[in-house]
């Protein structure tokens, strides 16, 4: 008669090895998924901003100008955004400064502005300066020039979608 006791199981190496895998990964994943959150709530200040880019379109396209600053504007925002107003024909949207809004946007101001077909921001964006219709809008941050606006959200954060 053979009797055999061997266990069944994992060793203490095994499980560690697996452990540190999964603590690799959580480290990979979590930023990104951060970075994810941030550009969800993004969006939503794009999509805060659709009003005004609707009623400023259509003033420059009846009036061939752009409008005097702020007169059209959404003061009341949404979750995470605070406000979209505009200064000509470029529009300014600045995010919450407190939860749930992510710290990576918390505050930050970007622009939304007419932009041409190769994404580059139309000059000619101040109030009362000739413009025709506008067909495209592109998204500005950090360091893009936008006249009388001074973006301070990083580019990576805008929306795919509608950046130049």
């Amino acid at each position: 008669m053979q009797q055999h006791d061997k266990q069944k199981g994992f060793t203490l190496i095994e499980l560690m090895i697996v452990v540190a895998i999964i603590g690799i990964l959580a480290a990979v994943a979590l930023p990104l998924y951060q970075d994810y959150v941030a550009r969800s709530q993004v969006s939503e200040a794009v999509a805060q901003a659709g009003a005004v880019k609707v009623s400023i379109s259509e003033f420059a396209m009846t009036q061939g100008e752009c409008p005097t600053d702020s007169i059209y504007r959404n003061s009341a925002g949404g979750r995470y955004t605070a406000n979209a107003t505009h200064k000509g024909c470029a529009i300014e949207l600045t995010m919450r400064n407190s939860s749930p809004v992510s710290g990576k946007v918390r505050n930050a101001i970007f622009a939304f502005a007419p932009a041409n077909s190769a994404g580059t921001v139309l000059s000619n964006i101040a109030a009362g300066n000739s413009i025709g219709s506008i067909a495209n809008w592109a998204c500005y941050g950090l360091n893009e020039g936008v006249t009388g606006i001074t973006p301070s959200m990083e580019i990576k954060y805008l929306p795919s979608g509608c950046r130049p």
